[in-house]
């Protein structure tokens, strides 16, 4: 592919990512003004918020990453800290985005479905607490599990690759130290990008479509309380949706990989374009989700003023319309 034509999809590419970060950044900023207005921390702005500033981070870092590598970074004599740094934020942003998505469907289904034991109506009640520490454990641990990624660096591991026709370049394995056992390392930290969040998304997801849709056709059928089953089934499609959304960016990034094992010549644009759609799909879900957002975007598009009853849509634990 030649240089101007690449140069034209990363410009293509870099509208997405403009997109995408204006409009999680408006969603993290309208939530964050939300919950001090309210006077206290709400669950569901907390987890809109870590998902939106995760959002931020993950689709700067994938652009950076993509933009210099394209630059032939790895062909460099030293690996630059500054590679290090947006390898470290791209994925600690992932996980932070992935784990609160994971939350986030905990939340709905524990506080829409009733149970019978009463270990688990404990849990309905004090929920949001139990939440809340998830959500800041899952903050911690993004910060501290991937910081191993500072201390990548060259060693002797090194492959000649063509660049251009007329040119080679040395591109050189960065690796981390001997004392970190590198394949178990990525395996651990694989699995908390990938199978946990799935493991703890997809039960509660069905458990919860499962539910609401009893609930809906019984609401429907005794012409009875419509609106709030409404409600409810907005609930349940976000939730739903945003599943789908992150497993559909994990489809696209293992066939990636993937196609990468195999020698295939895929670029890593495709790679920015799953993350980007990741961003995007993700945010404009919770804004679509969420009345308060639905109402301070539609007054910024509009310029019409927001209602008052959105200053009370954070304190509604569903955050639903």
């Amino acid at each position: 592919m030649g240089s101007g034509q690449h140069e034209v999809q990363l410009y293509g590419i870099a509208v997405l990512v403009v997109i995408g970060v204006l409009w999680n950044t408006f969603n993290l900023i309208t939530t964050m003004f939300q919950q001090w207005k309210a006077g206290g921390v709400q669950t569901v702005g907390l987890i809109i918020s870590t998902i939106s500033l995760g959002n931020v981070f993950l689709h700067l870092s994938t652009f950076g990453i993509v933009v210099t590598m394209w630059r032939g970074v790895l062909c460099w004599d030293d690996l630059p800290m500054f590679f290090c740094a947006m390898l470290y934020l791209w994925l600690s942003s992932s996980y932070l985005s992935f784990w609160s998505i994971a939350w986030l469907s905990v939340l709905y289904c524990v506080k829409v479905v009733n149970f019978t034991s009463e270990l688990f109506a404990k849990i309905k009640t004090n929920i949001s607490p139990i939440i809340n520490v998830a959500l800041a454990v899952t903050f911690l641990n993004s910060c501290v599990m991937f910081s191993p990624f500072f201390s990548l660096n060259y060693r002797n591991e090194s492959y000649v690759t063509p660049v251009t026709k007329n040119t080679t370049c040395v591109i050189k394995t960065p690796l981390f130290p001997t004392w970190i056992n590198m394949n178990l390392y990525v395996l651990v930290f694989i699995c908390y990008l990938a199978p946990l969040p799935v493991m703890v998304m997809v039960p509660s997801s069905i458990r919860l479509v499962v539910h609401l849709c009893k609930h809906t056709l019984e609401m429907r059928k005794n012409k009875t309380d419509v609106q709030s089953s409404d409600s409810y089934l907005l609930v349940c499609k976000l939730t739903v949706a945003l599943v789908g959304v992150y497993i559909t960016t994990l489809t696209i990034i293992s066939l990636f990989y993937l196609s990468k094992l195999y020698g295939s010549d895929i670029s890593i644009n495709s790679l920015l374009l799953g993350y980007s759609f990741y961003c995007i799909a993700s945010g404009v879900l919770l804004t679509i989700s969420n009345k308060n957002l639905r109402e301070k975007l539609w007054a910024l598009f509009c310029g019409t003023k927001a209602s008052n009853a959105s200053s009370k849509s954070l304190s509604e634990e569903t955050g639903a319309a």
